[in-house]
């Protein structure tokens, strides 16, 4: 049982090291959301080219996974062309992606794109409460002044 519990606190590690984007996102949003007295004006300053950029790559993020997808889509359409019956077709499609080497790396583009897309959606809610915290951290030096 202790082995299943360590196992479930490695795997977010190695699934970002599997990931290198995944990582420089994670890294990049840690920068972009210190807050300190010292940077406070420059953040608040920022903070909308902040949340722009993050939505810059939430969209590209969604076209790479549009890209992987309908890549997939026509390598298995080309491979699987000559199979005539619908229900054969699609188990031979499934087969099709277990054992082509092309369709199984798209396959974890995929998913690893798909893992991006999410973290950016977090991310863009981070942001968003990183506003408010902008918001009161210059409300409580305006206190401290008095």
């Amino acid at each position: 049982m202790a082995e299943n519990e360590e196992k479930r606190r490695e795997s977010p590690d190695r699934e970002i090291k599997e990931n290198p984007t995944l990582a420089g996102y994670i890294s990049e949003l840690k920068e972009d959301t210190v807050l300190t007295v010292g940077n406070i004006r420059e953040k608040s300053l920022t903070v909308s080219a902040i949340r722009s950029k993050w939505l810059a790559y939430l969209f590209k993020e969604r076209e790479n996974l549009q890209r992987a997808q309908k890549v997939r889509r026509q390598i298995i359409e080309k491979k699987s062309a000559s199979t005539q019956s619908s229900a054969l077709r699609l188990k031979s499609d499934e087969k099709l992606a277990e054992s082509d080497e092309k369709v199984k790396r798209l396959d974890q583009l995929i998913k690893m794109t798909k893992e991006n897309i999410d973290y950016i959606e977090k991310a863009q809610n981070v942001l968003a409460d990183f506003v408010w915290n902008i918001k009161n951290a210059v409300e409580i030096l305006k206190m401290e002044r008095v």
